[in-house]
């Protein structure tokens, strides 16, 4: 078996990529090419035997109880009522069964997990009016009508956003703290920013408590415009990128897209009128308790600062350079800075 369109891959990505057909059980020639974004993971869209297929290859970890989580959530979701398309792993026909499997690189000696999907047609939207992000809190809040009914037999092993001093080992809240106190040579391009979150930070991780107190369930965690895929028309058709799914605050869900919403390159007025679109759309689908409402300018200053985390803990592993995390950092003070001059009109129409 081998690859008759070899395009942009490297050899090495051949030999893996037929190693992994012929573990799923293909052995006819495929073509191939390297997806587009995903930083947290490789993909590769493939045809092989008349389909569709994309290939991923996590980076983030190599934690094979997260992977299978994953795939519960979405085997559940497949059984389910949602209207949207998901990812559906492909099942491998060998002995050994399962819808995932280890693979080594040869270049570097380590194993990665790896996984097949049937692929899903679509393209990730591009947000040009304000009205669009109406479809994505309708489609936001119909997976969690739905997630909330799933019932998953295994343990989540992703904390919630909440519990942030859990999933970070490598850099902490007190951690980033030291940080911010003493900026190292890696995120020198961002001290100044560093320096103005460490009078600030104390306040928002003080905000985390008793979060627990509020309604949780299965949550996506991730809804945002590179996980989600339109159709021809520009309805959102499909959710991608379950991988971070686990037991967390209903809201979260809501809070995700409003938080990533904040740094994009539009007007105050778009803006403004995109996140009561956004809201509007979730709450058609999903009623939200007033402590819930109220929990939001928290969480999404929240989701920022697990961004910043998760990247700076990448760039201590070495899976990233610094400038990713330098960026994330910006984009936390930005939100912390406009939160101060806009939280008053953000409730107000969280409420309206």
């Amino acid at each position: 078996m081998q690859n008759i369109d070899s395009g942009s891959l490297h050899h090495s990505e051949q030999q893996r990529i037929s190693e992994v057909l012929a573990l799923y059980g293909f052995t006819s020639d495929w073509k191939g090419e390297r997806g587009k974004g995903g930083m947290n993971n490789s993909t590769y869209m493939l045809h092989v035997d008349g389909a569709n297929y994309v290939m991923r290859q996590y980076e983030t970890h190599n934690d094979s109880m997260k992977i299978a989580f994953e795939h519960e959530v979405l085997e559940a979701l497949q059984r389910s009522n949602f209207k949207l398309d998901t990812p559906s792993p492909v099942g491998r026909l060998s002995s050994e069964g399962g819808t995932f499997l280890a693979v080594k690189e040869n270049l570097t000696g380590h194993t990665k997990i790896v996984t097949l999907f049937h692929y899903r047609e679509g393209v990730n939207p591009i947000w040009h009016t304000p009205d669009q992000l109406i479809g994505l809190g309708k489609a936001a809040g119909a997976l969690s009508s739905v997630m909330a009914t799933l019932d998953i037999p295994l343990e989540p092993v992703y904390p919630p956003y909440y519990r942030i001093q859990d999933a970070y080992p490598l850099c902490s809240p007190e951690r980033l703290l030291q940080l911010c106190t003493s900026p190292p040579e890696q995120l020198v391009a961002c001290s100044n920013e560093l320096k103005q979150l460490r009078h600030v930070l104390p306040e928002l991780f003080e905000a985390l408590r008793g979060m627990e107190q509020l309604p949780h369930q299965l949550v996506h965690g991730d809804v945002n415009a590179s996980n989600v895929l339109a159709d021809q028309q520009g309805e959102i058709c499909a959710i991608l990128d379950f991988e971070f799914a686990t037991w967390d605050l209903r809201v979260m869900e809501l809070a995700v897209p409003m938080s990533d919403l904040l740094t994009m390159d539009k007007s105050e007025d778009w803006m403004w009128q995109a996140q009561e679109g956004l809201i509007r759309g979730f709450r058609e689908q999903v009623s939200l308790k007033p402590e819930e409402l109220l929990a939001i300018p928290q969480l999404i200053l929240l989701r920022s600062l697990d961004v910043v985390l998760h990247f700076i803990s990448r760039m201590f592993e070495g899976t990233d350079e610094p400038e990713v995390a330098v960026d994330q950092i910006v984009k936390l003070k930005q939100r912390i800075d406009w939160m101060r001059h806009h939280e008053e009109q953000l409730r107000e129409i969280l409420v309206y």
